[in-house]
């Protein structure tokens, strides 16, 4: 690894940072759209919108999703339990390799640049997602922290990451897209941090991430000189 490499360690989270959540989350809800035919009484854009912002990019629970879904639509027979399991067994199979993102990863490892997975989530469906884009085979390290009962932001999570990224937390960098559990969750336990941003603004407040970056190539010259 070169001396101008800023960073020893990586941690990245994996939904929209190691691949596309959001490209999934339209497939999904473009098919929702087809296969609900209760909801057809609603122009297809308009449906589609409000279901997206209701999703919040993930953030929000689908419990209060699918139930604000079948308050708008009672016509929504399947009972939320079973919506919510349909939606993860369908975005875990929705997701596509981002090849470039693969390829840096590798490099990464070719290079000795530790690095590694924190994601939340249920965890059969987590790994089915690395499963199905290859990150599985590639990832030196995954943590799904709700097969050990916790979740980002929690700090023990991300120190579990930085004792497996093998350097202090100063010195290993977090990528990730959420500004509460990934961003705030790592500076909580002195991690320099990545911002997956999206097309967004920082509207968080300070402090802001170290870095801001819309595609982790971008990450290359801190990670590998």
């Amino acid at each position: 690894m070169s001396n101008r490499a800023r960073y020893r360690a990586v941690v990245f989270d994996m939904d929209d940072t190691l691949i596309s959540r959001q490209n999934a989350f339209k497939v999904y809800v473009e098919e929702f759209y087809e296969r609900q035919a209760t909801l057809h009484g609603t122009d297809r854009e308009e449906a589609i919108d409000l279901i997206t912002e209701w999703d919040g990019r993930g953030d929000n629970d689908k419990t209060v999703f699918f139930g604000r879904l079948k308050e708008r639509w009672p016509g929504l027979d399947m009972p939320v339990p079973e919506l919510i399991e349909d939606f993860f067994t369908r975005i875990a199979v929705a997701v596509e390799q981002d090849p470039e993102a693969n390829k840096f990863l590798s490099e990464l490892s070719m290079a000795g640049v530790p690095w590694g997975i924190l994601t939340n989530g249920e965890s059969q469906f987590q790994r089915g997602k690395m499963a199905t884009v290859g990150l599985d085979a590639i990832a030196p390290f995954a943590l799904v922290p709700s097969e050990f009962g916790d979740q980002k932001p929690s700090p023990a999570v991300f120190e579990e990451a930085v004792r497996q990224a093998g350097h202090d937390a100063s010195n290993t960098l977090f990528v990730g897209d959420n500004p509460r559990t990934d961003i705030r969750g790592a500076q909580g336990i002195g991690m320099p941090t990545a911002w997956m941003r999206g097309g967004r603004e920082w509207v968080d407040g300070d402090p802001m991430p170290d870095h801001q970056v819309d595609h982790i190539t971008e990450l290359r010259g801190l990670l590998l000189g």
